[in-house]
């Protein structure tokens, strides 16, 4: 069984070939440098720029797995959440070469197929414990069964990477503001004391109250703010909420697997916080997916495309 898999919800082209629960291969032509000089995505721009690049991409993915069009067997794309502008250009490319092969159309769930992304290399034990974590959102999801997600907690504001991204910006980096403070972090000390905001026993995320203590730290400090030191509070206040949260997931829910997807989970710190919980939960399976997987991909809609042939 072969899969066409097409991912545009946002500033990244990409197709992917999936055989088999395979990758094959898995294209992504990214958007950052057009809407850097913005300091942010443009929808309309980005929309755009997919129809460009939508052909060159697909011919790549097609020509890397060694495969023919007239193989496929399945066409999935995500059909949502993500930018209306941008979604409406892979869903009509969808739609044509389904058309054209008399192939059966898989309308997927971008979140769902974040979460898919840890499944790639790595096997799950059920249940699963999820924390997704992007510019767009931060949820805690838990699975019992393939496909059959619940939301635990989500962010009651800005999500982790906006939160990032709008920081970033105030301490005059550019954008995307995720890689930028992590770089800049390492060079630091957090020596600055940030509040942990929804410090709680619930499973809701909030950011606002720590990017506007962000913003009152900056404007107080100025000249005399030390950036670097400044990045690495920060960081390190948004991984402790994180692994928090977490924690409390586990210890209320018991699951088996512990996964750590979306494109914040690219950044390394976090990444090895998620890892070092091996320590105090010993026989708990914990993933995060390496980094081609974590942004925006194909790869993880064609692989929750496979499942939900194989279940539905």
């Amino acid at each position: 069984m072969i899969t066409l898999a097409i991912e545009t919800s946002c500033d990244e082209t990409s197709v992917a070939i999936i055989k088999d629960k395979k990758v094959l291969s898995n294209i992504i032509a990214s958007q950052i440098k057009l809407h850097q000089q913005y300091g942010g995505v443009v929808p309309e721009l980005a929309a755009r720029a997919h129809s460009e690049n939508i052909a060159i991409v697909l011919q790549t993915a097609i020509k890397k797995s060694k495969i023919l069009l007239t193989d496929i067997d399945f066409i999935a794309y995500t059909n949502t959440p993500g930018l209306i502008s941008c979604l409406h250009v892979g869903k009509v490319i969808a739609q044509t070469i389904a058309a054209y092969l008399e192939k059966p159309l898989l309308p997927c769930n971008h979140l769902v197929g974040h979460l898919y992304a840890a499944i790639i290399e790595d096997k799950w034990q059920f249940p699963v414990l999820g924390l997704l974590v992007s510019g767009g959102h931060t949820q805690l999801m838990l699975a019992n069964q393939h496909l059959n997600f619940t939301v635990l907690g989500q962010t009651l504001d800005d999500a982790v990477g906006e939160c990032f991204d709008k920081v970033a910006r105030m301490l005059g980096l550019k954008y995307p503001g995720g890689p930028e403070i992590e770089r800049i972090a390492k060079l630091g000390k957090p020596i600055y004391k940030l509040p942990l905001p929804k410090n709680d026993n619930s499973l809701d995320f909030s950011f606002s109250g720590l990017k506007s203590a962000c913003a009152n730290i900056i404007d107080k400090e100025k000249n005399n703010l030390q950036v670097n030191n400044f990045a690495s509070s920060f960081q390190i206040t948004v991984i402790q909420v994180l692994i928090n949260k977490i924690e409390i997931a586990l210890k209320k829910y018991n699951p088996k697997t512990l996964v750590l997807v979306g494109g914040v989970s690219a950044n390394q710190q976090l990444r090895l916080a998620v890892l070092n919980l091996k320590v105090k939960y010993s026989n708990l399976n914990i993933i995060v997916p390496k980094l081609e997987y974590c942004t925006d991909n194909a790869a993880m809609i064609g692989i929750l495309a496979s499942y939900q042939i194989e279940y539905k």
